[in-house]
């Protein structure tokens, strides 16, 4: 029986060859859009699910209430919070706490390498977290001062094929023995370690322990697992008592956070450079919503298809009928040419993924071929979705053309259903509804990026080169390193700061003159550079001056201020005025500068002070000009005779600052591709459409040319009830759409007006892009039908 139905199948889709091109091109489009957005969706959902405990583990972060702050969520904590909250509260079951280091030099005795992802972690992080010790006993050991673990791939990198253990590494002037060593992780996970460094203090390190006990700052990364999940809200009210019993500032509200969620929902979430490629759970929503979008309009042109051919197939049903078959019959051979169809489209849409694998950058941490193949879930989850379609998708024309009546068919009666020409309709304006949502929201997210790209930042980032100078024996010899530049002519300037726009800004409290007692808890964002910083970076100073090696004072006494501060004080004339610090100090503010970007667009410019620090910062800016390649040459020859022991390394400082808005454009450039496909996959089914009916009019169109009606007139007789169904699209589409992207940019405080000429200009063209592509595809076959001689027209059955 099913080599019947399949056999059948066969016959039937060979016989409609242009339908079933066009239901399996456009279902396959569909279907490896929907793959696509599946392994990103799938690949995003995945990180650190690898760990045991993962549903029970949660990442300690702060909201900071404090007078000038406005982005309050920030990713740390009190150093002694993780350790006094486990001894505290009995609902947690464990917790460790994680200092970052990043980018350090190990050497080892005349070499050395730089590390990217180093940490400092007590034992407990490998109780709490799932990663593999060769060795567990190194778990022990790790409980002591001055203790390493290396990755697999590190211990290599150092060492080569020699061992490892036992080995002692130089840090900072300091030794450290390697006590173990720990799997390379394969897995997706928000933290990347490549060596970790015990948080211990030795008896030496006294600075480190009263840091480690401290409820006064916010610095501290920490994790804890709960006895119960489910307690989450219990233990958040507790670390709150527990913070004000250790004095710690009301203002800093402890929060918990799950682990499941720290990659996806932490976009909000500042001082969180260890959250490494941090993702948006917006996109993973707005994403799959765009696959559903694709698919769903390949799926209805399907149904457009089947429900449209069913005259053509009437005579092929009544007759079965008459010759005995049942409903349940032809119910399942439709079903399966549907599953045929569907099948077909899914082998297509696999093999275009993997020829696109090369051009389609999901950051995943393995080839496509191997996401797919390598594990069940996904070509389980392919199959199962095959599955359903076939059978969503067939089953209204299954039904349809399985009730009609053989008497009235073979009698010639029959007449496509009302119900059935409604629901082709409905589809149409579905599938066009999608098509412009989608159109509006890629044209207004494109939009959006210009307008944070061209938005004033305040400085200008161009021929900005940064050199990294953390290390302590570079420092000493970076001022006659900074004049020797300044002798080159293809430099311009030469500054050193503590930090750079776009990178993370300390934070730290101050009373401002004459505030009253219930605002004293200021803390704002804190920076320090040189006398040349503000020329490097091209900012402009709004009051008073800059500072000046000249004033022998401004080191200790001077501050300078951004305007977000004197705003947010209500200062009309702040130069001369006094700030106070945490430890009684005073300082005058000589000088404002103009408000500048140094989060990114979705964080307000918050309260910022600038200290004077011409010497020992880590950052070292050069302004070039002229040629970029010649400029860097110079630049390279001076820096292998000043720092011959150190790597040449450096970055464009714009395209550091752009990489701030990576994750917005990828997210603009998916969405642009697959709007896109999802209008030629609609066009692609109004085309089979119009065809279709085109065909079924040929004998009216005779009749009207023979009667001396124009090409121009039939094709107006043929598109005008398309033409209405897409105006109805876009007034289904508009709100939708504008509702939707009004969602989008809530995330961004700074953000593009949707009432603005130019955006409410977007909905008409969206309109009129679908209308025009829409015209297109109907005119072509109506005049393709229009100039065929009525002679032909009138002779065909």
């Amino acid at each position: 029986m099913f080599k019947n139905y399949f056999l059948t199948a066969l016959r039937s889709l060979r016989k409609s060859k242009v339908f079933t091109f066009i239901n399996v091109i456009g279902l396959a489009i569909g279907m490896a859009c929907c793959l696509v957005i599946f392994i990103y969706v799938k690949n995003e959902l995945s990180y650190d699910d690898f760990h045991s405990k993962s549903d029970r583990i949660f990442r300690f972060y702060t909201i900071d209430e404090a007078l000038g702050v406005t982005s309050n969520n920030v990713g740390i904590t009190e150093p002694v919070m993780p350790a006094a909250a486990k001894k505290e509260i009995p609902e947690i079951e464990n917790t460790t706490r994680i200092l970052t280091q990043g980018r350090l030099r190990v050497e080892v005795g005349d070499d050395f390498v730089y590390t990217e992802d180093a940490k400092s972690v007590e034992s407990s992080f490998f109780e709490i977290f799932d990663y593999k010790l060769l060795d567990p006993a190194a778990a022990e050991a790790f409980k002591e001062p001055r203790k390493a673990i290396l990755t697999q791939a590190m211990s290599k990198k150092i060492f080569g094929d020699e061992a490892a253990l036992g080995k002692v590494l130089q840090i900072n002037d300091q030794d450290w023995e390697v006590v173990g060593l720990m799997e390379d992780n394969r897995q997706n996970s928000h933290l990347k370690l490549d060596l970790l460094l015990s948080l211990y203090p030795s008896l030496a390190d006294s600075s480190l322990a009263q840091y480690l006990d401290s409820w006064q700052g916010l610095g501290m990364v920490g994790y804890a697992v709960l006895n119960d999940a489910s307690s989450e809200e219990t233990v958040e009210a507790k670390l709150k008592d527990l913070a004000l019993k250790n004095d710690a500032p009301e203002f800093w509200v402890p929060q918990l956070q799950p682990l499941e969620d720290v990659h996806l929902d932490s976009s909000g979430i500042l001082f969180d450079g260890y959250n490494e490629a941090k993702g948006d759970i917006t996109y993973v929503y707005s994403l799959s919503a765009v696959a559903f979008f694709v698919l769903l309009i390949a799926a209805f042109n399907f149904m457009n298809l089947a429900t449209a051919q069913s005259s053509s197939r009437a005579k092929e049903v009544g007759v079965r009928k008459v010759l005995g078959a049942f409903r349940y019959n032809l119910i399942w051979q439709h079903l399966g040419e549907s599953l045929l169809i569907c099948s077909m489209a899914a082998v297509l849409a696999v093999l275009l993924v993997l020829l696109l694998a090369p051009y389609i950058d999901l950051n995943i941490n393995t080839s496509l071929t191997d996401f797919i193949f390598g594990r069940p879930d996904v070509y389980l989850t392919i199959a199962g979705a095959t599955l359903a379609i076939g059978i969503l998708a067939g089953l209204y024309p299954a039904f349809v053309l399985s009730k009609f009546e053989p008497v009235k068919i073979l009698r010639g009666r029959f007449q496509t259903s009302r119900s059935g020409i409604l629901l082709r309709k409905v589809l149409v304006v579905a599938q066009f509804a999608a098509s412009i949502t989608m159109i509006i929201g890629t044209l207004l997210i494109y939009q959006q990026l210009q307008f944070i790209k061209n938005k004033s930042l305040g400085f200008d980032k161009e021929q900005i080169v940064n050199f990294q100078m953390n290390d302590p024996g570079m420092e000493q010899s970076m001022p006659a390193f900074r004049e020797r530049l300044m002798q080159f002519d293809n430099v311009e300037a030469v500054s050193t700061s503590s930090n750079m726009p776009g990178r993370t800004f300390g934070r730290t409290g101050i009373t401002p003159e004459g505030a009253a007692d219930d605002e004293q808890n200021w803390i704002v964002s804190a920076l320090s550079f040189d006398e040349h910083y503000l020329n490097v970076m091209g900012m402009s100073v709004v009051e008073g001056r800059n500072y000046s090696p000249e004033s022998g004072t401004d080191q200790q006494e001077a501050i300078i201020v951004n305007e977000a501060l004197i705003e947010q004080i209500g200062w009309e004339d702040p130069i001369g005025k006094k700030l106070r610090f945490g430890n009684n100090s005073e300082r005058t503010i000589i000088g404002v500068v103009k408000n500048f970007h140094f989060a990114s667009m979705k964080h307000s410019i918050e309260p910022l002070i600038m200290f004077y620090n011409p010497n020992a910062n880590s950052n070292l800016s050069v302004r070039i000009k002229g040629d970029v390649r010649e400029a860097m040459n110079t630049i390279e020859k001076e820096w292998s005779t000043t720092y011959a022991q150190y790597p040449f390394e450096y970055q464009f400082f714009d395209e550091e600052f752009d990489n701030l808005f990576k994750n917005d454009e990828n997210f603009s450039e998916l969405i642009t591709g697959f709007t896109w496909l999802a209008i030629f996959i609609a066009c692609l089914g109004l085309f089979g459409l119009s065809a279709y009916m085109a065909e079924q009019r040929t004998k009216e169109i005779g009749v009207r040319k023979v009667m001396g009606s124009s090409i121009s007139q039939i094709v107006q007789l043929l598109s005008k009830e398309f033409v209405l169904l897409i105006i109805l699209a876009m007034v289904v589409a508009w709100p939708v759409a504008f509702f939707a992207i009004k969602s989008w940019l809530g995330d961004f405080q700074y953000r593009i007006d949707l009432f603005a000429f130019e955006n409410i200009a977007i909905f008409l063209l969206s309109g009129a892009i679908a209308l025009g592509i829409g015209l297109l595809t109907v005119s072509y076959q109506s005049i393709v039908a229009a100039m065929v001689n009525p002679v032909k027209s009138l002779r065909s059955e």
